[in-house]
């Protein structure tokens, strides 16, 4: 009996998908990829994912047609327009920490 793994690297998970690893890394940077776990602070701490996540993201990504591709790209933009822009730093720059 041949058992799945769960939890697959970088490597496997893109080849999973079928993209270049590289691309996979993009998709991480830019949040556009499948859920990731972190494994440490450092930030070339390395990271996997769990073969579930692989395929749900493959899963919303399904479309019976090209139209029914282009309202979700279209409805996804403007989410995106519409988005607050997430906070770069929880630690205010020096200049702008009060000295008191």
């Amino acid at each position: 009996m041949t058992q799945t793994k769960s939890v697959l690297s970088n490597d496997e998970a893109a080849a999973l998908i079928g993209i270049a690893p590289s691309t996979l890394k993009l998709y991480r940077h830019l949040g556009r990829g499948p859920r990731f776990i972190k494994l440490g602070e450092a930030k070339n701490a390395g990271v996997v994912y769990e073969r579930a996540d692989i395929e749900a993201w493959k899963e919303e990504r399904k479309f019976a047609s090209t139209s029914e591709y282009s309202a979700a790209a279209r409805h996804s933009q403007d989410r995106a327009r519409n988005a607050q822009p997430a906070p770069s730093s929880t630690v205010p720059a020096p200049w702008l920490r009060s000295n008191g």
